[in-house]
């Protein structure tokens, strides 16, 4: 049995709400449809989806709704799936889809995928990555388990799935740093120039590396966002979710 969170502001139209429904029908997977607001958040509606004993709660809308819902379906029985309107790209990579039809057809063929989710401040959940805004260069401070790095970031991306770079850890985070002197004598510099052989592009001033958990520290108060919306300021944590999501992703997806 579905239930469907659906965010009808991502329709382009009436017509294609109506035709959302109607594929859904034929494919013989509709079910139960309702649509978040003020008063009954995304988040309160899936825990309801959950109550009621549905088999599958599904995310209609974009990368906001997804990570809402995502939230709640942290180690539950339920499969949860998606249907990207007006998402991020990265989100239609991570379930293997290219529109929402091929989207739906997902949920039907329903190959589960034990997934992970990034959480910012223990709190807010992640699917995809989040970007540190700077206005201009910044001198921060990224605190790992082992060891601290500091430097002037002109970029900065904490993910989970980050576009283009394939997820070969699922217990670890993918922390991304563009910084303004790759040739510097100070830790970061020695330390990318150890790393040079695991960087994700060839320039030097791009470097990688994975963890479990990472702290982020500035001088002034920086935003953080998630496909474009503030998710929360620096000072912040960072981590992976310890328990999974039971995601629908296309049959055969290899990039998990």
């Amino acid at each position: 049995m579905y239930y469907y969170i659906f965010d009808v502001r991502k329709c382009k139209n009436r017509r294609q709400i109506e035709a959302i429904k109607d594929h859904l029908s034929e494919l013989g997977i509709s079910g139960e449809f309702v649509i978040p607001d003020k008063i009954r958040p995304a988040r309160d509606l899936a825990e309801q989806g959950v109550f009621k004993g549905y088999s599958t709660i599904v995310a209609i809308g974009a990368d906001n709704l997804i990570d809402e819902v995502a939230a709640v379906m942290l180690d539950r029985q339920q499969a949860f799936g998606i249907i990207p309107l007006g998402a991020s790209d990265n989100i239609f990579k991570i379930i293997g889809a290219a529109d929402w039809e091929e989207a739906a057809t997902n949920l039907r063929f329903r190959r589960i995928t034990e997934s992970h989710v990034g959480i910012i401040n223990e709190q807010n959940v992640f699917f995809s990555y989040c970007e540190i805004d700077f206005d201009k260069s910044t001198s921060v401070t990224v605190e790992f388990e082992d060891f601290l790095l500091q430097a002037k970031a002109r970029e900065l991306y904490i993910a989970n799935r980050f576009p283009g770079l394939r997820k070969k850890d699922p217990d670890k985070l993918d922390v991304i740093m563009k910084s303004v002197d790759p040739d510097s004598d100070n830790l970061w510099g020695r330390l990318k120039k150890i790393i040079v052989g695991t960087h994700i592009a060839k320039d030097l001033d791009l470097s990688f590396i994975r963890s479990d958990g990472v702290r982020v520290f500035s001088p002034r108060q920086l935003p953080i966002l998630v496909d474009g919306r503030v998710f929360a300021k620096t000072p912040a944590t960072f981590g992976i979710s310890q328990k999974s999501i039971r995601l629908i992703t296309k049959k055969n997806l290899n990039n998990q």
